[in-house]
């Protein structure tokens, strides 16, 4: 059984996060391959009117889960994430183009 006081426990864990975070922070990261690791977001849909007179605004009728393309990498020392949604695309090589007869 734990014999620490909550007070002194909650300053342990702050401490050993305050290290880990500084642990990352002199890392020099080597990141590993790449992953595709979409992320979930709530986006609106439809708009009604609402409020009267000259007070009123739009809300959205409801709600639906929409996957956002992300990547993700990790570094392989420390295991801190990168996150992007941006990509490019990839040119792979040549083909010979023959002139038509």
């Amino acid at each position: 059984m734990n014999n620490q006081k909550p007070a002194d426990r909650i300053r342990d864990a702050r401490e050993a996060i305050r290290q880990a975070e500084e642990e990352i922070r002199r890392c020099q990261h080597t990141p590993g391959e790449p992953f595709y690791n979409p992320e979930k977001k709530m986006e609106g849909y439809g708009l009604k009117t609402v409020g009267q007179g000259s007070d009123v605004w739009s809300e959205y009728t409801g709600y639906q889960e929409v996957l956002v393309p992300r990547w993700t990498r990790r570094c392989t020392k420390c295991g801190n994430e990168e996150h992007t949604y941006e990509q490019e695309p990839i040119v792979v090589g040549q083909q010979p183009k023959f002139p038509k007869k």
